[in-house]
């Protein structure tokens, strides 16, 4: 199988790495220099609790370099899905499937539409990464990838990649209702990156107040309204429960919406909040503190955009602000 992941940043790496240990599979990553340079000269390193290894991967800056593949990647973050996978549409059209690995509602139909295509499968990930240095990855958490797609024809491509990536060690999981899975590991996300990207505070550090513990109660039972009203079945019986577990079990954890932040990049709340507003205000529910932290960290994202800065401890609100903004 010939692989190309499109967005190799520290997921997108360590994903096509370890499939590149798979027997007849080739692999090869699009990015950005100097990460794909230094891949270039030197290999991809993987460190952290994977273990320490060095991949010799093809690694190249444009999609557009390559003539054929059976199975396109996209980790990109959500915003630039459609132009990730507009980028890879030549070997879309000569047959390839496309597999999106990423947080987010609604991108497996936008990518659909854009490409005329059905062949799109659909991940989560609890794995977790950061790119260290150009041409290093570093693992920082292990958990369970969930495959599935939205149409039918692809369960037999869906159950390949599956057994690809446990025979490479991953915990892999199929899925045929795909849906409820995004949607249960968008609650989580509604409920723990907002807040804690809000208030510079670790996952662990959210759980452990109780008001920040309140804010993640309303914000879940807000977009557990609009799942139920669309009739989407979770895979979870009690919601809040669970991303009150994760936030805890994941306490060490810098969300991705704070790092983005923190980088002075742009986050993915309009695909996850954003999102559940937007669906909630066509169904007629009224959704007060997800509004109120879409707003919020919407301000500091575009401060941040366009100062081109980084997040600065004085600009994180404290918790007693952020509580009276988003319940006053």
């Amino acid at each position: 199988m010939k692989i190309v992941v499109v967005g190799s940043g520290s997921i997108g790496s360590l994903y096509g790495a370890f499939l590149s240990r798979f027997e007849n599979t080739e692999v090869i990553l699009v990015g950005r220099n100097p990460h794909v340079s230094a891949i270039q000269s030197n290999g991809l390193k993987i460190k952290g609790i994977l273990g320490d290894h060095v991949f010799k991967l093809k690694a190249m800056k444009y999609a557009s370099e390559v003539d054929e593949a059976d199975l396109v990647i996209v980790t990109t973050k959500t915003y630039d899905t459609v132009t990730a996978a507009k980028s890879a549409k030549h070997l879309i059209d000569a047959g390839a499937s496309l597999l999106l690995i990423q947080n987010g509602l609604g991108t497996e139909e936008l990518v659909a539409k854009a490409l005329n295509t059905t062949k799109v499968l659909r991940a989560t990930t609890c794995m977790s990464a950061i790119r260290t240095s150009p041409g290093v990855v570093t693992a920082t958490g292990c958990g369970l990838t969930e495959i599935g797609s939205r149409y039918h024809e692809n369960y037999e491509l869906v159950e390949t990649l599956s057994r690809m990536l446990k025979k490479v060690g991953f915990d892999v999981r199929t899925s045929e209702n795909i849906e409820g899975v995004v949607w249960t590991k968008t609650l989580v996300n509604c409920g723990i990156n907002p807040v804690g990207a809000l208030t510079g505070l670790s996952n662990g550090e959210v759980y452990r107040n109780p008001a920040l513990r309140g804010l993640i109660v309303r914000l879940v039972k807000e977009a557990v309204q609009v799942v139920e009203a669309l009739g989407i079945e979770l895979t979870t019986e009690d919601p809040v429960r669970y991303a009150l577990g994760t936030a805890k079990a994941t306490g060490d954890n810098i969300n991705s919406m704070l790092q983005d932040l923190q980088a002075g990049k742009r986050t993915e709340i309009d695909a996850i909040t954003g999102e559940v507003i937007r669906l909630a205000k066509q169904l007629g529910i009224e959704t007060p503190s997800s509004e109120a932290v879409y707003v919020l960290v919407k301000a500091l994202e575009s401060k941040y955009l366009e100062e081109g800065g980084e997040l600065a401890e004085t600009d994180i609100l404290e918790i007693d602000d952020l509580v009276e903004a988003i319940t006053g």
